[in-house]
């Protein structure tokens, strides 16, 4: 009886474990669906948000190199230039978009970006921003077919500034690494007379006029060979009737006009500098011209923020060393093989601007570039309101940055530059943090002001 009774209840209980294999395994698909759901999405969203970032940074790069944020809303080219800088950020916004790296799902997204072009008191755009706002509609899915959903979409949004301190008595202080160490006295030698400064150290206002391409040259404010020979490097000693340096005169032999002084500025090594491994060891400041130098470099405020060499025996006039180190460093960093143009280092032409924008081309070649290793970041100090420079012995204050296209040196150590971009800082730095730039050629900052 009791075999008959169990034999009974199992017919009973036939079928259950399919059943319940059955539920499993459409649960167990349903949760993998919905990982795969997941995972898409979550791809998606940091895909799209990637390309939306990298589009905004390159938006705001292409603004601060049409060199709108160095003008002054009284200058000639203020409404032309504004015109250009929305167009190369257009430009740029669809160059990044239109990269494989930054398909969303397989797929190239467009943007149209939106700019904020305000103005300060002055009338100057110092932070102008742009935002792209991008959408990837019919994503596809899995599980959310069982609500009726084949396609989902993901956003982004990224708002990127490019940050000049210019043109505002009140300004957010603001450090630069990449930083050439040349000091270039705060005068536009391109302008008659030679008294006219490239920043007016009470206000951070740029002068207005041309002194974007400009095209000018450096000399060392050091006296030929003084202070001594090899082995003992020469110092840098200032030229009689040069303290403090300006405008080089035109009876100075050897100097091509116009013509500007710059003073070396007090290297220390750091490890932490980027350097091209072609390049050949030497000092200090030989590393620090042809390397991406991270000490920081600060701008504004009304007390010495650097030193000028007086201890470390650079004199770019000076004897053999110096005097060579300074030329394998500017000829490493240009690429070139000579002295002299035409020896492989990279051209610039700024042909119709503000019209149209620079154009960077490789030796020898029509292709055009986007960056180049000629482009430098250069310190400017002030000339006026510091006294002697002996006093304190090598003292500075650094009031803004050049940047400037590097075309050759002579045989004489001249350096000649075409100016892209001022920044200047006043005497009044704002409370606010200190924005500090990176290693980049730019000394205006770019950065995201959105969160990631």
């Amino acid at each position: 009886m009791r075999s008959k009774f169990i034999l009974r209840r199992n017919r009973h209980e036939r079928g259950q474990t399919m059943i319940l294999v059955a539920v499993s395994i459409v649960s167990l698909l349903a949760m993998a669906a919905l990982a795969i759901d997941v995972v898409t999405l979550y791809v998606a969203h940091t895909e799209i948000q990637g390309a939306a970032d990298a589009a905004a940074l390159a938006g705001a790069k292409a603004i601060a190199d049409s060199g709108l944020t160095t003008l002054q809303s009284a200058d000639g080219n203020f409404a032309a230039a504004q015109t250009l800088a929305q167009s190369m950020a257009q430009s740029a916004v669809a160059a990044v978009l239109a990269s494989p790296n930054n398909q969303v799902a397989g797929v190239a997204l467009a943007a149209t970006p939106t700019f904020n072009f305000a103005a300060n008191v002055n009338g100057a755009i110092n932070n102008p921003r742009i935002t792209v706002a991008l959408t990837r509609t019919g994503l596809p899915t899995f599980f959310a077919h069982i609500w009726g959903r084949t396609a989902v979409t993901v956003n982004a949004t990224a708002t990127a500034e490019a940050y000049n301190p210019s043109n505002m008595a009140n300004f957010t202080p603001m450090t630069r690494t990449g930083v050439k160490p040349w000091l270039v006295a705060n005068r536009d030698p391109t302008v008659p007379g030679g008294a006219t400064p490239f920043v007016d150290p009470a206000t951070g206002n740029v002068e207005t006029g041309a002194i974007l391409n400009s095209d000018f040259w450096l000399s060392a404010d050091c006296q030929p060979g003084a202070g001594g020979g090899p082995p003992r490097p020469s110092t840098c000693i200032l030229l009689a009737g040069q303290n403090p340096p300006r405008v080089v005169p035109n009876t100075v032999l050897n100097v091509q006009q116009p013509a500007v002084y710059y003073l070396p500025a007090q290297v220390s090594a750091n490890a932490a500098n980027v350097c091209n491994p072609g390049c050949a060891s030497g000092s200090d400041y030989q590393t620090s011209i042809q390397c991406a130098d991270m000490n920081p470099y600060q701008c504004g405020g009304n007390v010495p923020n650097a030193q000028w060499d007086r201890i470390d025996r650079i004199n770019p006039n000076g004897r053999r060393f110096s005097r060579q180190d300074t030329t394998d460093a500017v000829e490493c960093l240009i690429h070139a093989t000579a002295t002299g143009m035409g020896n492989g280092q990279d051209t610039i032409n700024f042909g119709n601007w503000p019209t149209n924008p620079m154009q960077i081309s490789p030796s020898g070649s029509t292709n055009l570039m986007s960056t180049s290793s000629s482009i430098v970041t250069l310190p400017i100090i002030d000339v006026d309101t510091g006294g002697a420079f002996n006093n304190p012995i090598g003292s500075v204050t650094i009031i803004g940055f050049l940047q400037a296209f590097v075309e050759q040196i002579d045989n004489f150590n001249n350096i000649q530059i075409k100016v892209m971009n001022v920044v200047g800082c006043s005497q009044t730095p704002s409370a606010a943090p200190t924005v500090v730039g990176g290693n980049s050629s730019s000394p205006i900052p770019i950065r995201l002001i959105t969160p990631p």
